[in-house]
Order: structure tokens, then C-alpha cells, then sequence
């Protein structure tokens, strides 16, 4: 009897354990929309933080995004489109104070297109962000409004 109810705990513990919606089940697909004052946010990247793991997804120039395989459960948006920046601060090439980051990488800083939109800065970190996503498994198409 005792080895019966060895057994049958263990089973149980298996079954819990696979069904239990945990993020590390990756079966959520979402689509959508980046808005800003009901406008698209043309390029940059979004950011699905979970308590346990990031996923990046790229917002394209149309402020559209698409990712698949993406644990179900809830997420903090983060949004980030500073590399748009046409103002921002550039790498140092040569020699003197600030120029000991050298050129930048070939390949890298490079956007699928877009033209930058200033976003409030609270969008940029999870700590701050007020946007938050709920996915469940299966396919998801969700319009993200930012806010001022």
C-alpha cells in the first residue's frame, strides 16, 4: 500500500508540474500595435519583462510588432526607440576624453527604418512602466497605448 501511495504522489507531482501555466510553457503568439497620442510609434523595441526572463520584440516602421513562442502570463511593456534618436550622442572615433568606446561596431545601431518619436521616459524602465500585458496561450492581438 505504502508503494502505491509513493506512486501516486509522484504522479500527481508530475501532472502539476506540466500543467501548471507557468511562463516557461511557450505557447502564447502576439501581434499588435504601438500607439502615442493615437499615433504608431515608428520603430524601436518593446520589451515583455516576466518576474524571470525578458523577451524583446521589434516594433516595425508601420508600429506594428509580432512575436511567437512567448510564455503565457503577465508581463511588464517596456519601449525603448532612442536609437532613432537622430540628436543622440555618437561614439567617439578618435583620441581624448569620451572617445575610449572607439568606433561603433559594423552592423550595429542600425534601425528597420521608422522616424523617432519622444516617448515619455517612464516607458523605458520596468520599475516605472504602467503598461501591463496579460497572455494566455494561443494567439493575441492587442493595440498598446502610451500615455503622458
Amino acid at each position: 500500500m505504502n508503494r502505491f501511495v509513493n506512486c501516486l504522489l509522484l504522479f500527481a507531482l508530475v501532472v502539476a508540474a506540466g500543467c501548471g501555466g507557468t511562463p516557461s510553457s511557450r505557447s502564447a503568439n502576439l501581434t499588435g500595435k504601438v500607439l502615442y497620442k493615437g499615433q504608431p510609434v515608428t520603430g524601436g523595441s518593446m520589451t515583455l519583462n516576466y518576474a524571470e526572463s525578458s523577451y524583446p520584440v521589434a516594433i516595425r516602421a508601420d508600429g506594428t510588432f509580432k512575436a511567437a513562442q512567448l510564455p503565457a502570463g503577465e508581463a511588464i511593456v517596456t519601449i525603448d526607440n532612442e536609437f532613432l534618436n537622430p540628436n543622440k550622442p555618437t561614439y567617439g572615433g578618435g583620441k581624448g576624453p569620451g572617445s575610449g568606446l572607439g568606433k561603433i561596431p559594423e552592423g550595429a545601431n542600425q534601425s528597420s527604418g521608422g522616424t523617432y518619436v519622444k516617448l515619455p521616459a517612464k516607458y523605458k524602465d520596468k520599475k516605472t512602466s504602467d503598461v501591463k500585458i496579460t497572455l494566455k496561450g494561443g494567439n493575441q492581438d492587442i493595440t498598446v497605448e502610451l500615455k503622458d
